[in-house]
């Protein structure tokens, strides 16, 4: 058994896979795995540095029981009430807090509640969860070729709503603006966040690495269980027997024997591998030459920390979200780490490194005041294609796991997982192969 990429979705199916008693080797191109996924050490700080913010939120439950699995589930602070803190320009920070109530009564309190809104917008606010709570994901309608921003017009938001809530919220899921994000794809995250349970939108901050939380724990999964992680491989093709494939050739001529082959790369590089005759009937064609959203992340150091909570969303700046790194990981010290982020970053990603500072460190002054305007030291991580651009047009060219040739599937976030390009749909995509593969091993035995 074979599968083909190390990253999340890779991992998690090898760890199913690993699980079940069958031998498997998991191909990673890189020299460690992990994909996105990854951290890395600032060699001025010593810090870790991941490679892009990634939160969860107590909902995400495939990624939960994974980290279980792994043995590194305790490794993450998860919020007792969930609770976002965002800063409005003109009303301050604001806190949007879902008191301890049944789903969806929750909601209505937090909405109640905070300060982010005036009292005609609140009232707006309950229609949007009103219209959340009657979604059937079975007959969908009209969302299915909407975009966010046209749901949130039908559903009788105000300019001051979207600004406010829809948008830092469809920003951090999505990776898209409203205008052009997928209205289906952002409702089923909201459902699952809001709607899931009381504690559902609680979010889950990572206290280590991003290697160290999902990475080293996976590889030692797999290895106890007899399979094998095998990094700088790199698959140049698969061949194929009859109906099934029959194995695959590295780069350098190598050749692997399997019995199900598991493709959790990206949507290039899997339309690359997958057999000749595949190939030439531009299998995975569209999705492969989809469009993509890049996130860019800005650390900056301060002599100070003067940031008062772990994280915040900053209203009508260019960055976006603001997470001080020394208080969630819990790390002694003086001085501040701040990480900004800009998610769908398609202007932003080609500014240089000094424009990108700059602006972070702007914005946090406009919030923080005077003692954010001079950072110490800066690092600027673009992911360039960070994610799937998750727009109506592409959710609909979304391929599940299953392809033509009967022992051939694919994982990643870019499946239709029918979420957005999350962990948790990284997860979920390797896991449904798991089944799958695991009959394929089986009939061939």
């Amino acid at each position: 058994m074979v599968i083909v990429g190390g990253g999340l979705s890779g991992l998690a199916a090898g760890v199913g896979i690993a699980a079940r008693g069958i031998p498997v080797v998991v191909l990673e191109q890189r020299a460690a795995p992990g994909g996105r996924a990854l951290s890395f050490t600032d060699e001025h700080t010593g810090e870790v540095i991941d490679n892009g913010q990634h939160v969860l939120i107590a909902g995400y439950h495939r990624t939960l029981r994974f980290l279980e699995t792994i043995g590194t589930l305790p490794l993450l602070a998860v919020q007792h009430h969930p609770t976002l803190i965002l800063h409005h320009p003109q009303r301050g920070f604001c806190t949007f807090r879902l008191p301890d109530l049944p789903s969806p009564l929750h909601l209505a309190g937090g909405i109640a509640a905070t300060r982010l809104f005036a009292v005609r917008d609140k009232l707006r606010m309950l229609r949007a969860g009103a219209a959340l709570a009657s979604f059937r994901d079975a007959s969908p309608g009209k969302a299915a070729g909407m975009t966010v921003d046209e749901w949130l017009d039908a559903a009788g938001q105000s300019a001051e709503t979207k600004r406010s809530f829809w948008e830092p919220l469809a920003v951090s899921i999505m990776n898209e603006h409203c205008t052009a994000a997928s209205a289906l794809v952002f409702i089923r995250s909201l459902r699952a966040a809001f709607l899931g349970g009381r504690r559902s939108a609680a979010l889950a901050l990572p206290t280590v690495g991003l290697t160290d939380l999902y990475v080293h724990g996976a590889v030692a999964a797999i290895a106890r269980a007899g399979g094998e992680v095998r990094c700088g491989n790199d698959v140049a093709a698969s061949s194929q027997n009859g109906d099934a494939i029959a194995g695959v050739r590295l780069r350098d001529g190598t050749t692997i024997d399997c019995s199900a082959l598991i493709l959790a790369v990206p949507p290039a590089r899997a339309a690359q591998i997958v057999p000749e005759r595949l190939r030439a009937a531009g299998f995975l064609a569209a999705m492969a030459a989809a469009p993509s959203s890049p996130i860019v992340s800005v650390h900056l150091w301060y002599d100070q920390d003067f940031m008062p909570h772990e994280f915040a969303g900053v209203i009508g700046r260019r960055v976006q979200w603001v997470f001080n790194r020394r208080k969630i990981a819990r790390a002694p010290g003086r001085g501040g780490h701040v990480s900004a982020v800009i998610s769908a970053a398609h202007d932003a990603v080609a500014m240089t490194n000094e424009e990108l500072t700059h602006t972070a460190a702007e914005d946090l002054t406009a919030v923080y005041g005077a003692a954010a305007a001079s950072p110490v030291r800066s690092v600027v991580i673009r992911e360039k294609r960070a994610t799937f651009a998750c727009t109506p047009a592409v959710e609909r060219m979304r391929p599940g796991p299953l392809t033509p040739v009967r022992n051939l599937f694919l994982a990643g976030d870019w499946t239709a997982t029918g979420l957005p390009a999350t962990i948790e749909g990284a997860i979920i995509s390797g896991e449904r192969c798991v089944d799958l593969a695991a009959a394929c091993v089986a009939a061939s035995r």
